[in-house]
Protein backbone atom coordinates (compact mmCIF):
# COMPACT_ATOMS: atom_id res chain seq x y z
CA UNK A 1 0.00 0.00 0.00
CA UNK A 2 1.28 3.68 -1.15
CA UNK A 3 1.94 5.88 2.04
CA UNK A 4 1.84 9.45 2.11
CA UNK A 5 4.76 10.40 3.91
CA UNK A 6 3.46 14.26 4.18
CA UNK A 7 0.39 13.14 6.20
CA UNK A 8 2.42 10.91 8.25
CA UNK A 9 4.81 13.72 9.19
CA UNK A 10 1.88 15.66 10.11
CA UNK A 11 0.72 13.23 12.29
CA UNK A 12 3.93 12.20 14.11
CA UNK A 13 4.22 16.57 14.22
CA UNK A 14 1.23 16.96 16.23
CA UNK A 15 1.60 13.80 18.37
CA UNK A 16 4.71 14.91 19.51
CA UNK A 17 3.19 18.31 19.98
CA UNK A 18 0.14 16.66 21.94
CA UNK A 19 2.31 14.81 24.32
CA UNK A 20 4.13 18.00 25.12
CA UNK A 21 1.45 20.24 25.63
CA UNK A 22 -0.83 17.92 27.84
CA UNK A 23 1.60 15.35 29.25
CA UNK A 24 2.58 11.78 28.80
CA UNK A 25 -0.75 9.87 29.30
CA UNK A 26 -3.10 12.00 27.90
CA UNK A 27 -1.09 13.28 24.69
CA UNK A 28 -0.82 9.39 24.33
CA UNK A 29 -4.45 9.06 24.43
CA UNK A 30 -5.01 11.83 22.14
CA UNK A 31 -2.55 10.53 19.67
CA UNK A 32 -4.60 6.88 19.70
CA UNK A 33 -7.26 8.78 18.91
CA UNK A 34 -5.82 11.37 16.34
CA UNK A 35 -4.80 7.82 14.37
CA UNK A 36 -7.96 6.66 14.38
CA UNK A 37 -10.01 9.77 13.00
CA UNK A 38 -6.85 9.76 10.27
CA UNK A 39 -7.90 6.31 9.29
CA UNK A 40 -11.53 7.05 9.04
CA UNK A 41 -10.39 9.95 7.16
CA UNK A 42 -8.47 7.94 4.73
CA UNK A 43 -11.38 5.20 4.79
CA UNK A 44 -13.62 7.98 3.73
CA UNK A 45 -11.41 9.68 0.80
CA UNK A 46 -10.68 5.50 -0.53
CA UNK A 47 -14.86 5.18 -0.51
CA UNK A 48 -15.22 8.75 -2.38
CA UNK A 49 -13.40 8.20 -5.14
CA UNK A 50 -11.85 4.30 -6.16
CA UNK A 51 -13.65 2.30 -8.02
CA UNK A 52 -15.20 -1.37 -6.47
CA UNK A 53 -14.31 -4.67 -7.05
CA UNK A 54 -15.25 -7.94 -5.04
CA UNK A 55 -12.05 -9.72 -3.48
CA UNK A 56 -12.25 -13.06 -2.05
CA UNK A 57 -10.69 -13.79 1.37
CA UNK A 58 -8.11 -16.53 0.95
CA UNK A 59 -6.12 -16.96 4.15
CA UNK A 60 -6.53 -15.85 7.67
CA UNK A 61 -4.04 -15.94 10.61
CA UNK A 62 -3.46 -14.45 13.96
CA UNK A 63 -0.94 -13.04 15.44
CA UNK A 64 -0.25 -12.11 19.05
CA UNK A 65 1.51 -9.20 19.89
CA UNK A 66 1.70 -8.71 23.51
CA UNK A 67 -0.37 -9.57 26.51
CA UNK A 68 -3.93 -8.38 25.23
CA UNK A 69 -3.18 -7.34 21.35
CA UNK A 70 -4.08 -9.53 18.78
CA UNK A 71 -3.81 -9.61 15.26
CA UNK A 72 -6.32 -11.01 12.63
CA UNK A 73 -4.63 -10.79 9.21
CA UNK A 74 -6.46 -12.22 6.01
CA UNK A 75 -5.52 -11.97 2.62
CA UNK A 76 -7.96 -11.52 -0.01
CA UNK A 77 -7.52 -11.51 -3.97
CA UNK A 78 -9.07 -9.87 -6.36
CA UNK A 79 -8.74 -9.20 -10.49
CA UNK A 80 -8.23 -5.71 -11.91
CA UNK A 81 -7.09 -6.18 -15.13
CA UNK A 82 -5.21 -9.33 -13.66
CA UNK A 83 -5.09 -11.22 -10.51
CA UNK A 84 -3.91 -9.21 -7.40
CA UNK A 85 -3.62 -9.48 -3.48
CA UNK A 86 -3.71 -7.09 -0.62
CA UNK A 87 -3.82 -7.87 3.10
CA UNK A 88 -6.49 -6.62 5.69
CA UNK A 89 -5.53 -6.64 9.52
CA UNK A 90 -7.58 -5.71 12.43
CA UNK A 91 -6.71 -5.33 16.28
CA UNK A 92 -8.40 -7.42 18.71
CA UNK A 93 -7.93 -8.13 22.89
CA UNK A 94 -9.06 -11.36 23.05
CA UNK A 95 -7.61 -14.65 21.22
CA UNK A 96 -10.28 -15.82 20.39
CA UNK A 97 -12.51 -12.74 18.96
CA UNK A 98 -9.35 -12.33 16.40
CA UNK A 99 -9.87 -16.51 15.74
CA UNK A 100 -13.32 -15.75 15.23
CA UNK A 101 -13.27 -12.91 12.66
CA UNK A 102 -10.45 -15.13 10.76
CA UNK A 103 -13.13 -17.99 10.89
CA UNK A 104 -16.02 -16.05 9.91
CA UNK A 105 -14.44 -13.93 6.86
CA UNK A 106 -13.01 -17.33 5.70
CA UNK A 107 -13.93 -18.10 1.87
CA UNK A 108 -16.11 -14.99 2.02
CA UNK A 109 -16.45 -12.68 -1.34
CA UNK A 110 -16.17 -9.33 -0.07
CA UNK A 111 -16.21 -5.56 -1.71
CA UNK A 112 -13.07 -3.51 -1.96
CA UNK A 113 -11.99 -0.35 -3.43
CA UNK A 114 -8.45 -0.25 -5.62
CA UNK A 115 -6.74 3.14 -6.88
CA UNK A 116 -7.73 3.72 -10.39
CA UNK A 117 -3.84 4.68 -11.16
CA UNK A 118 -2.32 1.81 -9.08
CA UNK A 119 -4.74 -1.04 -8.65
CA UNK A 120 -2.08 -2.95 -6.08
CA UNK A 121 -3.22 -0.23 -3.79
CA UNK A 122 -6.51 -1.79 -2.69
CA UNK A 123 -8.32 -1.17 0.83
CA UNK A 124 -10.87 -3.18 2.60
CA UNK A 125 -13.38 -0.55 4.44
CA UNK A 126 -14.94 -1.13 7.61
CA UNK A 127 -18.10 -0.14 6.21
CA UNK A 128 -18.01 -2.81 4.16
CA UNK A 129 -17.63 -5.33 6.92
CA UNK A 130 -20.23 -3.66 8.95
CA UNK A 131 -22.53 -4.47 5.83
CA UNK A 132 -21.96 -8.25 5.82
CA UNK A 133 -22.61 -8.36 9.52
CA UNK A 134 -18.95 -9.35 10.51
CA UNK A 135 -18.05 -6.21 13.03
CA UNK A 136 -20.36 -6.94 15.43
CA UNK A 137 -20.01 -4.88 19.20
CA UNK A 138 -18.35 -7.49 20.84
CA UNK A 139 -15.65 -8.46 18.20
CA UNK A 140 -14.54 -4.81 18.59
Amino acid sequence: MLVDHSSWEWIIFLTLKLLKTFGLLPGAIAAFWLRKFYQKHRQRRAMEGWPTTEATIQIGRVHQDGPRKYWAEVTYSYFVGEYRSGTYLRHFRREEQAYDFVRLLKDRRIQLRYKKSAPDNSVILDRDLELIGLLVPELR
